[in-house]
């Protein structure tokens, strides 16, 4: 495993270096490879394939990758395990599975090569990182424990003492996290930005410092605001990463970073118009796994937006789920990356967009604790009539808006049934 961790590595440097023509044939190469695993070993896809016609198609070019039809979490479900996956199930294959945050959980199995851990696949591409020296970790992380104890990350933790971590659990009081973080130097520190972010606000309160080479952060998009609040109160530089339990750690940024990298020899990615918004820069992302033949994820939908990138080895800003849209009637949609515009408010510290089962629109906002609740609520109402003129909207002050507790999120966008 070792020695498949450092091919890995050095191949993705490889990557880095070569051209766009190079790895785009590299990478039609190896969707042919996993094109023919998959219809050949998995019912799932051969039914498919068999529907849409395509089970004799030969990949030569990208043309021939647009007729394979796309697939998704709602298809998957619908079939059986066995149907899904390519290898008898057994217990030498690692067990994940999605959050569930936006619905039902999906089983995800994979040999212990293919599961290798996504924060490690991150952790290798930081300059300066110490593998031998343990990160802390803050989240819920019950699920992630048990699969990780079936692969091989527990034996090179225990016998290499590599990628080990202390964990603090998210259900505990800030209080008590941050007093887990005082006073020490701390290399990497992992977590989610909600969760990060009701830190620095008793952070704030008690005008505490931290010690922070590193943050990582995952599973949300980060507000400029925060990200400036994260470094000053942590001292740290902030290191987002995108990724999903069907290919972990899909992308990272650099140290204090903007811009998503990714492992091109690892997955492709492609983009779908929306329907109803073919011009609209933000799509929906679509990936290859070329990793996981056990259960195979070829061109596969994530249920992310992101913005189209033009760099052909950066991916573009995550806009958050396709699902997170509220429909306002007559034809129009209220979508999660319209919600950038309430970030610019500095008194706002949690905030969601709620559509009642009568269809009103509630801004629940929790403010900062210093704020000016009248002016908090006037200046929410500002923004709202220049974006949104013509459909009018309840705000409710609340005093606190709860993270998801299986997945660590922060859901901004809710349509209640």
């Amino acid at each position: 495993m070792i020695l498949y961790l450092l091919k890995y590595y050095a191949e993705s440097k490889l990557f880095a270096v070569l051209s766009e023509r190079h790895i785009r044939n590299i990478q039609i190469k190896r969707f042919r490879k996993i094109f023919e695993w998959a219809r050949k070993h998995s019912e799932f896809y051969r039914i498919v394939y068999t529907e849409a016609g395509v089970m004799d198609l030969k990949i030569e070019t990208e043309e021939d990758i647009l007729k394979v039809p796309v697939v998704d979490k709602q298809m998957m479900r619908k079939s059986t395990l066995d149907a899904r996956t390519t290898r008898i199930i057994d217990e030498k294959l690692v067990k994940s599975l999605t959050s569930g945050s936006n619905g039902i959980p999906l089983d995800i199995y994979a040999t212990k090569q293919e599961h290798f851990t996504g924060y490690v696949r991150t952790f290798i591409t930081l300059k300066g990182y110490n593998p031998f020296k343990p990160f802390i970790l803050i989240g819920t992380e019950e699920l992630k424990e048990k699969a990780e104890k079936e692969s091989f990350l527990v034996f090179v933790q225990r016998y290499f003492r590599l990628f080990r971590r202390e964990i603090i659990s998210v259900h505990n009081p800030p209080e008590i996290i941050l007093e887990r973080l005082r006073n020490r130097r701390i290399g990497v520190l992992s977590t989610t930005p909600s969760c990060l972010k009701i830190l620095v606000q008793t952070a704030k309160r008690r005008n505490q410092k931290f010690n922070v080479k590193r943050v990582v952060l995952s599973g949300e998009k980060i507000d400029e605001n925060d990200r400036k609040n994260f470094q000053y109160y942590f001292q740290s530089k902030i290191i987002d990463v995108y990724g999903c339990v069907e290919h972990p750690s899909l992308a990272w940024t650099k140290p204090n970073g903007r811009q998503f990298r990714y492992f091109a020899n690892a997955v492709m990615f492609e983009h779908l118009d929306d329907e109803e918004e073919p011009h609209n820069q933000s799509k929906e992302l679509v990936l290859t796994n070329f990793i996981n033949k056990t259960m195979p994820f070829v061109r596969y939908k994530t249920g992310d937006r992101v913005k189209t990138q033009s760099a052909y080895k950066l991916l573009g800003d995550v806009e958050g789920r396709v699902d997170d849209v509220i429909d306002l009637g007559n034809g129009k949609k209220l979508f999660m990356y319209q919600m950038d515009a309430f970030t610019e408010i500095e008194d706002i510290f949690q905030f969601r967009i709620v559509q009642n089962k009568e269809k009103h629109l509630i801004f629940q906002v929790v403010g900062s604790d210093d704020c000016n609740k009248t002016i908090l609520k006037e200046n929410i109402q500002k923004c709202w009539n220049k974006y949104f003129p013509e459909y009018s909207i309840e705000i409710e002050l609340m005093s606190e808006l709860a993270i998801n507790p299986i997945s660590g999120k922060f859901k901004r966008m809710e349509v209640q049934c």
